[in-house]
């Protein structure tokens, strides 16, 4: 008789949400909540330069405030996360609150990571980066500091970065992701605010929906499947199939909405099952080929429903049924929600060559996650490159 193996489900450690709410309205409340007086503050530099958000939040909270930074950049480099966290240090912030998207979010994850572990330097921090469990399913941290300072997110994107304690930043001198698993990375609080995220660009929102997507599909159609997650998972991607494409139209108000909370049923899943093979070589592509992470995710959410065409049967029609299109192939689903809103199908449409490509089939094999965990099998360089084929064709 076969062991039992154990279900786990991973609790991420928020401890308020709130959704549908004024961020600007609600964060003193939240502040108080937690007894903190002293905000650092991290912004995207959109919100920050054209629009009026953060100086109505500023006007807001006065003196609460005692540093903000829209420093942040694409992948988060790391010596911009080490000169934040120095200033956060410097101002004795007490909290950080994020206001942004993933590169925003995952810096202020980083911030945390060198404020408790008290380290400001680059190899230092890198020491620092996860390690796999036995089984290579789950990541560990390696940091044995308790948290010495917490985030509270107020996300203006969709990619359900702050459902996670994951950073990975990206390493200025080698142009890699460096991998973090953050002690309390996790946001305190989260304030989903969907009058702000109608002041992000549609474009950006459709293509980190599509990761938030990409997120929930490799949940639902994980080696090691949990049923909570898989429920949820099922959940999100009906939400976002339905609401995505109604984000052009900024008074569609129940659709931000709605894709807010997508995202809140994916986060709540997605730690708790190992994730495949378009998750993780976004963070291959990404800073190989200078290309936004939710628009490869497009392209590999797509390669990778391909490849798993007759391996995922019962997953791919219980999602088919969740999205009321039961008769179509997975794949032809998100293709259609692809060309509806103008996004990449294709590697070629996302401006790289073959000759690009082939350079970064080394650095995947090396990556830890890439060939772990797929439920039809991407272990070796002809693996890889037949998937990866699937993406030159849409």
């Amino acid at each position: 008789m076969e062991p039992i193996q154990p279900k786990r489900y991973r609790f991420t450690g928020h401890e308020r949400v709130f959704h549908n709410a004024s961020a600007i309205e609600t964060l003193p409340e939240v502040l108080g909540l937690f007894g903190y007086q002293r905000v650092f503050v991290v912004c995207s530099r959109t919100i920050r330069r054209k629009t009026t958000w953060i100086d109505r939040l500023q006007a807001r909270l006065g003196n609460l405030i005692v540093g903000i930074t829209d420093d942040v950049g694409e992948h988060s480099p790391l010596s911009n996360v080490l000169n934040a966290a120095r200033q956060a240090r410097d101002a004795h912030a007490d909290v950080i609150v994020s206001i942004g998207g993933g590169s925003v979010m995952d810096m202020c994850k980083a911030m945390q990571l060198c404020i408790s572990e008290n380290t400001y330097d680059r190899d230092s921090l890198l020491k620092l980066q996860f390690v796999l469990s036995q089984d290579g399913t789950e990541m560990l941290t390696t940091s044995q500091a308790p948290a010495a300072i917490r985030q509270i997110a107020i996300p203006t994107t969709l990619a359900t970065s702050e459902w996670t304690p994951v950073s990975t930043p990206i390493d200025d001198e080698t142009r890699l992701k460096a991998r973090f698993v953050v002690p309390d990375g996790s946001p305190q609080a989260i304030l989903y605010d969907p009058d702000l995220l109608q002041q992000t660009p549609v474009r950006l929102l459709w293509s980190t929906g599509i990761r938030g997507l990409d997120h929930a599909i490799n949940t639902a159609c994980s080696s090691s499947p949990h049923p909570f997650a898989s429920l949820l998972a099922e959940k999100a991607i009906a939400l976002y199939v339905d609401h995505l494409p109604n984000l052009s139209d900024v008074t569609s108000t129940d659709s931000f909405i709605q894709c807010q909370l997508a995202t809140w049923y994916t986060g709540m899943g997605q730690m708790s099952v190992p994730h495949g093979f378009s998750h993780w070589m976004v963070h291959i592509i990404g800073p190989y080929g200078g290309v936004a992470h939710s628009d490869a995710a497009c392209v590999l959410m797509l390669a990778q429903a391909k490849w798993l065409e007759g391996w995922v049967t019962p997953q791919h029609a219980r999602l088919r049924a969740a999205i009321g299109q039961p008769d179509k192939p997975f794949h032809a689903i998100l293709h259609g929600l692809l060309e509806r809103l103008s996004m990449p199908t294709t590697l070629d449409d996302l401006g790289l060559t073959r000759t690009q490509v082939d350079a970064m089939i080394g650095p995947a094999l090396k990556h830890p996650m890439v060939t772990r965990n797929n439920v039809r099998p991407i272990e070796t360089e002809a693996d890889l490159r037949a998937v990866l084929e699937l993406a030159w064709r849409a």
